[in-house]
């Protein structure tokens, strides 16, 4: 079976080798391919979350509808991080930003500067977002609490 891949991210002209490969299966049968275009980070991570197959990759992080192969990018400050999905929400950290898209994949808030080097989710508790910014690498992380509604800084130390 041949699927025509969906190509996303830095896309040269005539294509070329994709930097990243993405086949989505249903039922053990391939149904999607995704191609993915751009410089290599430190950190690479896919998942299906509700109706999307979400990638993170090089400096962005790529939505692509399982019902429709509509996509669409949102860039990064710096370089992908991770992926921590929420029932109802999906946080995405970079080198130093947090953000936040609901199910429909639609930002909700940007919360800047939070690290230079690195940025984690340590934990989700009722309405308050704990992680860390990596500040004085190797090793300096510094403690953050971003409210999850508007991710606003709560506290930093």
């Amino acid at each position: 079976m041949r699927l025509d891949a969906l190509p996303l991210g830095d896309v040269p002209r005539g294509l070329g080798t994709p930097s990243l490969y993405c086949l989505v299966g249903e039922d053990d049968v391939p149904v999607m391919r995704i191609d993915v275009y751009g410089d290599p980070g430190a950190f690479t991570e896919a998942q299906i979350w509700h109706n999307w197959v979400i990638i993170g990759f090089a400096d962005r992080v790529h939505f692509v509808s399982l019902e429709t192969r509509q996509h669409q990018s949102h860039p990064l400050s710096g370089y992908f991080g991770h992926l921590y999905p929420l029932q109802d929400r999906l946080l995405v950290a970079s080198a130093s930003d947090l953000l936040c898209f609901d199910a429909q994949a639609q930002l909700q808030w940007i919360s800047e500067h939070l690290g230079i080097d690195g940025v984690v989710i340590t934990r989700v508790e009722d309405t308050i977002i704990y992680g860390e910014g990596e500040w004085d690498p190797p090793g300096g992380w510094r403690p953050f609490q971003l409210a999850l509604c508007t991710g606003h800084i709560l506290t930093e130390e």
